[in-house]
């Protein structure tokens, strides 16, 4: 990399004075800056690349963990099951009738002594209709920090294409990476804000049904 950079400045060097009417040392001087200016984005980018990587592998592991849980949990055998089923309908202005069907997967809460104090969510699904679309949603939360470590969403539009999206965040909330396919014209509602949005609400109305 540094006998690259040297050529570069060397070359360049020749070439400044005649393009940019400037004294070759000057020249010679502001090549240098630009380089090891280039040099710092070029590892930052490294850095943070490597970073992203890192939080993707994390999160990927901690998916299929989660749905190793769930499909234990699903089978009939098990003995107490650490779910919630949650149907409902309502009637939206230009779309129709709509269905949601959330699925809950929770871990159980205790204090030092192992009695149980309450339920985490860790895993939420969200199956509905918005007018001609079909939309089916994931959101994996990090049972550590409570916050949204993933979301994923498919859409198959009415106008016979099809859209998904995953968002992946860091510890602190902050988008860490997203993959988007968007074929359709319409777009997508789904964007990393309106995850976050919907992630929240899928939470606290999970803490109002388990007030009663």
């Amino acid at each position: 990399t540094n006998s690259k950079l040297f050529s570069f400045l060397h070359y360049f060097s020749y070439l400044c004075p005649q393009f940019m009417n400037e004294p070759k040392l000057m020249c010679i001087k502001r090549i240098t800056i630009y380089g090891i200016l280039l040099l710092m984005a070029l590892t930052m980018q490294a850095q943070t690349s490597a970073k992203v990587k890192e939080r993707v592998a994390e999160i990927r592991k901690l998916y299929a963990d989660a749905k190793e849980n769930m499909a234990y949990n699903d089978q009939d055998e098990y003995p107490a099951k650490t779910n919630m089923e949650v149907t409902y309908y309502y009637m939206a202005p230009g779309a129709g009738p709509i269905k949601h069907n959330i699925m809950y997967y929770v871990s159980d809460e205790e204090d030092d002594v192992g009695m149980l104090t309450g339920f985490k969510t860790y895993f939420v699904s969200d199956s509905y209709n918005s007018g001609a679309r079909k939309i089916y949603e994931e959101y994996l939360f990090d049972l550590e920090t409570g916050k949204l470590a993933f979301a994923y969403a498919y859409e198959e539009n009415g106008d016979d294409t099809k859209n998904e999206l995953r968002y992946y965040f860091y510890k602190n909330g902050k988008l860490a990476h997203k993959d988007v396919k968007v074929n359709s014209e319409w777009g997508t509602y789904f964007d990393e804000n309106q995850a976050k949005d919907r992630a929240a609400n899928l939470q606290k109305g999970f803490g109002l049904i388990m007030e009663y």
